[in-house]
């Protein structure tokens, strides 16, 4: 939150990029309380109109995610990397919700050996967040999915939603599931 403040003082050059990396380790030795909150990203893109946001989140928690994930962020591009966590269906709804208008890169990543599969962000509802994301962020141009399960009708849904403005669509075989009526069909 001070460097937040210090950088949205008005004699500091605008900034353009700011790359952010969060990593469960520097999470378990520091509070989030020192987190900049919403006032502080509103002072600091009141100064920096262009900038724009990379977050780099290494197994952590969704709900410290969400402690993170401020509105007034202009997110522009979001990595997300797990061996011992995952990332929820409510935390990529968030990001769907508040930085429709910036985010440009989704990856998400996930490296924990479940011999039960891979985590569903669809959580059995209707809606996939994936879809969702790829719906709302009119700018997204790269949506990357290792690790975690993606049904075959909703990358083909993910890819006709962004057509040829989603430049890379890159999905591991392994995350690919396919319905049983699917695979009848097929």
């Amino acid at each position: 939150a001070e460097m937040a403040r210090v950088l949205a003082d008005s004699n500091h050059v605008p900034l353009h990029r700011l790359s952010l990396l969060v990593h469960s380790v520097s999470i378990m030795h520091k509070s989030l309380d020192s987190m900049p909150e919403d006032e502080n990203w509103k002072a600091l893109t009141r100064n920096s109109t262009n900038l724009r946001v990379y977050i780099m989140a290494f197994d952590v928690k969704s709900d410290d995610m969400l402690r993170i994930l401020k509105p007034s962020i202009p997110l522009e591009r979001i990595h997300f990397d797990s061996y011992i966590t995952c990332v929820s269906g409510a935390v990529v709804d968030l990001i769907t919700r508040q930085y429709d208008k910036f985010l440009t890169h989704f990856i998400l990543m996930n490296d924990v050996i479940d011999m039960s599969g891979f985590p569903d962000l669809s959580d059995n509802r209707n809606e996939d967040p994936l879809v969702l994301l790829a719906w709302r962020c009119t700018r997204l141009s790269l949506l990357a999915v290792h690790g975690y399960t993606v049904w075959a009708h909703n990358l083909i849904a993910i890819a006709r939603l962004r057509g040829s403005d989603l430049k890379v669509l890159e999905v591991t075989e392994e995350s690919i599931d396919f319905d049983q009526g699917e695979l009848a069909d097929q």
